[in-house]
């Protein structure tokens, strides 16, 4: 009844709590009927656990369907856990009743889960306290079986009491333990073993007997010296004893003196031992770089082969670790070797940061195998050859691969013959391993989470050497091992510093060959490479000149460079660097790499920063307060200099340990593909600085030193686009010539080309001159005018575009243009007059008479001829001329500027500038591949020298012949510069000789007088000229 009594009283609280109704009322009589009607007689059916694992798993469903996946794996996460609790129905299993009756009512009682918002807190664990529970006496008898004794109740004092006669043993475990006879023996007494609360004595040691006896049955047997395990005569361990009395019974001469019989323990702590690098071993004899497992090894419960097959095993990846180990010790040996002075003779940086990456990799290996070890030596779990092989498998692995990346990208590349090229071979085969790796996908994230931060690591010197560059202006490459070098016999201020200041390390031929044909010799001679003269020749053909994952940007890294060591001598360093200091291109690298990846939670990256010391003592304001000199100023100077002496005693710090946490708690399974990672992470950082550098040197370039006013200047004077100016330059000179004058006096054509200057261009009149060279070897007439070249002083830095090697392709431009402006000329200032003019009759010889007599055409026809063939020859001339002034120079000038707007560096302006200078040097005829073009124009401007000096002498010394001469060779050029254009227009190799359709180049006949387009005339065919 007080069980009942004691329910009525909380339903009722119950009901009052949920209905509100009071006591008394007719409904709460009505509800407590009700329920305790329901209590009483209702029996409830037991919770059925399908239905709850049912409704969770279409709750976790849900879950996924609406993309909240952080609370379907947390709500499974708890339900199994909670399901494997033991904790209800005084059961040790989890699962019971109770377990899914409190599911089912968190489910019922649970409103839309999936619009509620849910944040799992973290559990703090508290990290166990530290308690040194080493079993020192363990340690000293490990391998060794434990003899245990348990002594009767006696009233001696002495517990060294030796055992009567009378007494009896009983066992205890596999041992034995003596009571007295006189006592009963109890059967409970000897079923007892031995535990944590029985009282016993281990091998109390007897006074009698001296300490090294004590010594020798208690300390581990030295098998390192011959000594072997006694043999336990209840031991299971039956299956060596088996196989050594058949090997003795099937083979006579079969002797076991010699083998040396070890515990498993003792293995284990030799194979972790190897494996952490040491050189000494018992059982692993080093042989050079390999080890090698002795032979007369033996353990009781394993077969020869077993054993042999797991030592082998573990001795091969021990070889790779000390193969590891002394590449690190020679990169630091070889780091500061003072008698070396050749910097490729010494380690270069890429080669010891790689050495440091293996180090700490080493480091954590250790560490592993220290826990490892521990675990063996308190023998508190099993522990065996094969269990050890399974823990330290991702290990094993992950030495494998770097071992193989040392293989192959240091030992395998001892043929090449500097250290820009070593690094740079270090460098791609790291960057392939982890592409290789990172496609194979979460197969292979263990590796990459290896891989990614020993790739980092030794890619630091090569991107501090690019910061320092690009960001200071200063090549500090003290082992060479950078792509570039400086030319140090290449002043700042020389025209060719942009173009031969940096030089690559490219070693010659030879010298490749002979270090190919040595390495040949090395690889096939070792053992340990497998890969043998294939992998040298693959090597070979597949070295990077520059490391792989920098080749997209590489171009910017050298631009950079040179234009921030530019602004070095032009003192502008100030406008790009700026007052404060940026962060390193290595630290933005990592910095960008944590923010796209993520980190993990790592409790050494999340230490407290020690406290700052205070340095300032208190006497120092007591004393100023007592000697009345107590000054504020003079305290805060005070406190600064303590300041800075805090400063100088705490240190700086440790950047390699900071860099080190960084790569540590990255987040490697949200890893993408590496190239977009480097695309996202440093190319844009290089890209930026680039971009800065470049695009300022470009504005110094144009604003302060005027460097689209000296181009202008070129085209002006070189290219004759200043035509008023050029033409009272040369107009004098050309009529010196056709009057026979001296002109060739270098005085005299620099005072002209003043004068034309001072009228147009004061300005230019200190930069501009001329130079008279000498006479070429082809005298012809139109040649005479080749021995004038125009020399325009450019000043530095604009002379690195407008170099002298650009000034004498200018220089070739406007010797043809002067050529093409004397013919146009001469055929301009011809005059009528001169050539009707009368010649008196004693001039003539009487040859000269006869010849006249001899005419079939009168004057007049002589002289319609000579009309007709001028208005043909300036026809052809204007057409050239208008062609090469607007078709060539001008269109080609607009699209320089368009193209020179769109620079953003100086190597593009100097690429468009002479890319504009080589197209007008083509397209001008001047280049090798139409020098019969060139030479047929050549003759046609030839001929109208010739025919000026014919037309100067007057229509009485013209005769028919020589008319006839002079227009049949006039029409074979014609006809061959015809052809020619209309053949290679067909083809398209000189799209700006296009002519237009239906306009054919055409020429009259000289004979028949009749107009033809394309072919030779019969009359020229028929006659012999």
């Amino acid at each position: 009844m007080a069980r009942w009594l004691n329910v009525e009283n909380d339903l009722k609280t119950l009901i009052y709590q949920t209905t509100g109704f009071q006591e008394g009322d007719e409904n709460f009589a009505i509800c407590v009927q009700f329920a305790m009607t329901n209590i009483k007689y209702h029996r409830f059916l037991s919770v059925d656990s399908h239905k709850v694992t049912k409704s969770i798993n279409g709750i976790l469903e849900k879950f996924e369907i609406h993309s909240q996946l952080d609370k379907k794996d947390c709500l499974q996460r708890l339900c199994e856990q909670f399901l494997s609790t033991p904790c209800f129905e005084g059961r040790d299993t989890g699962k019971t009743d109770t377990h899914y009756s409190l599911l089912m009512l968190l489910l019922s009682i649970g409103e839309n889960p999936t619009h509620a918002t849910y944040i799992e807190k973290p559990k703090i664990l508290k990290a166990p306290e530290v308690v040194d529970d080493f079993d020192w006496g363990a340690y000293l008898r490990e391998g060794e079986e434990t003899f245990s004794t348990i002594y009767a109740d006696s009233d001696s004092e002495s517990d060294y009491d030796p055992l009567s006669d009378e007494e009896t043993v009983v066992t205890v475990g596999s041992k034995a333990m003596e009571i007295p006879e006189s006592q009963e023996v109890d059967s409970r007494i000897s079923t007892i073993l031995s535990d944590a609360t029985t009282f016993h004595v281990e091998e109390e040691p007897d006074p009698r007997e001296s300490g090294m006896t004590w010594l020798t049955r208690n300390v581990t047997v030295q098998y390192w010296c011959g000594q072997n395990r006694p043999e336990d005569p209840e031991s299971m361990e039956n299956l060596k004893k088996d196989w050594e009395r058949y090997r003795e019974a099937t083979d006579p001469l079969y002797s076991n003196q010699n083998n040396i019989t070890m515990s498993e323990i003792q293995l284990l702590r030799e194979v972790l031992w190897i494996l952490g690098g040491a050189t000494d071993s018992f059982v692993f004899v080093l042989h050079g770089e390999e080890y090698i497992v002795r032979e007369n090894i033996y353990v009781q419960h394993l077969t020869d082969n077993s054993l042999e097959s797991y030592l082998s095993s573990f001795a091969k990846y021990g070889s790779c670790v000390q193969r590891l180990l002394r590449f690190e010790e020679e990169s630091i040996c070889g780091s500061y070797d003072l008698s070396i002075t050749d910097s490729n003779r010494l380690t270069c940086q890429t080669y010891q940061a790689f050495a440091n990456a293996i180090s700490n990799f080493i480091k954590s290996l250790r560490k592993e195998l220290t826990q490892l070890e521990k675990r063996i030596i308190k023998q508190e779990q099993t522990m065996t050859l094969a269990m050890l092989h399974g823990d330290l498998s991702p290990w094993l692995k992950k030495t494998e691969v770097v071992h193989s990346v040392y293989i192959r990208g240091v030992r395998e590349a001892g043929w090449l013959v500097n250290n820009c090229q070593r690094a740079s071979h270090l460098l791609s085969v790291l960057f392939e391993t982890v592409v290789e790796y990172d496609t194979l996908g979460q197969n292979a994230s263990d590796i990459v989470e290896l891989l990614i931060p020993l790739w980092i690591q030794t890619t630091k010197p090569y991107i501090e050497v690019i910061d320092e560059w690009i960001t200071n202006g200063n090549l500090v490459d003290p082992r060479s091992e950078f792509i570039l070098k400086r030319n140090e016999g290449v002043k700042s201020l020389d025209e060719s510093f942009w173009e031969t200041a940096f030089t690559i390390h490219v070693p010659a031929d030879s010298t490749l060959r002979d270090g190919i044909q040595k390495s040949q010799h090395t690889v096939t001679d070792n053992s340990q490479s497998k890969r043998g003269t294939q992998s040298v020749d693959k090597s070979y053909a597949s070295s990077h000149w520059a490391p792989e994952f920098l080749e997209p940007v590489i171009l910017e890294v050298v631009l950079a460079g040179k234009s921030m060591e530019m602004l070095q001598d032009l003192g502008k360093l100030a406008d790009v660097c700026g007052v404060t200091r940026e962060k390193s291109l290595y630290m933005s690298f990592l910095e960008s790499l944590q923010a796209l990846l993520g980190t993990r939670p790592h409790d050494d990256f999340t230490e407290e920063s020690p406290p700052e010391l205070s340095m300032y003592p208190e006497q120092i304001d007591r004393q100023m307060k007592i000697k009345g000199i107590y000054d504020p100023l003079l305290k805060i100077n005070f406190m600064d200099v303590f300041h800075s002496c805090n400063v100088r005693l705490q240190g700086p710090i440790d950047e390699e340990d900071q860099d080190s946490k960084m790569l540590n708690v990255l987040e490697t399974e949200r890893l993408h593909p590496i190239n977009l990672v480097l695309r996202q992470c440093l190319y844009p950082h290089i890209t930026h600085k680039y971009s800065r550098v470049c695009t300022r040197l470009v504005q110094i370039l144009k604003e302060e030193y005027h460097l689209m006013d000296y181009l202008a200047a070129m085209r002006h004077f070189f290219l004759m686009e200043a035509g008023d100016t050029m033409f009272d330059f040369y107009s004098p000179i050309f009529d010196k010539i056709r009057l026979n004058s001296h002109w060739r006096d270098i005085s005299t054509v620099n005072l002209i080309l003043q004068e034309a200057l001072q009228a147009h261009y004061p300005e230019e009149t200190s930069r501009l001159y001329v130079s008279l060279e000498d006479l070429p070897k082809d005298r012809r007439p139109i040649n005479i005018t080749d021995c004038i070249e125009l020399h325009f002083k450019v000043p530095w830095p604009v002379d690195v575009v407008i170099s002298s090697k650009c000034q004498a392709i200018y220089n070739q431009i406007f010797t043809f243009l002067l050529q093409v402006k004397r013919a146009k000329y001469c055929l301009d200032e011809l005059r009528f007059c001169d050539l009707e003019k009368d010649i008196l009759p004693h001039n003539h010889s009487g040859t000269e008479f006869s010849r006249h007599l001899d005419e079939d055409m009168p004057r007049k026809g002589r002289t319609h001829r000579m009309h007709v063939l001028r208005m043909r020859l300036t026809y052809f001339v204007n057409s050239l001329h208008n062609y090469i002034m607007t078709r060539i120079l001008h269109s080609t000038g607009i699209e320089f500027k368009q193209d020179l707007g769109k620079a953003k560096d100086l190597d593009q302006i100097i690429a468009v500038h002479n890319k504009y200078v080589n197209t007008i040097h083509e397209r001008c005829l001047l280049h090798k591949m139409v020098k019969l073009l060139k030479q047929a124009v050549m003759n046609v401007l030839n001929l109208i020298l010739n025919f000026q000096a014919l037309w100067d002498e007057g229509i009485q010394e013209i005769s028919l012949k020589t008319i006839e001469g002079m227009e049949i060779e006039f029409s074979r050029c014609i006809l061959f510069l015809s052809t020619f254009l209309n053949n290679v227009t067909k083809r398209g190799s000189f799209p700006h000789c296009k002519l237009k359709k239906k306009k054919k180049i055409s020429y009259i006949c000289p004979y028949c007088r009749q107009t033809h387009s394309a072919n030779f005339c019969k009359c020229l065919n028929d006659t012999d000229v």
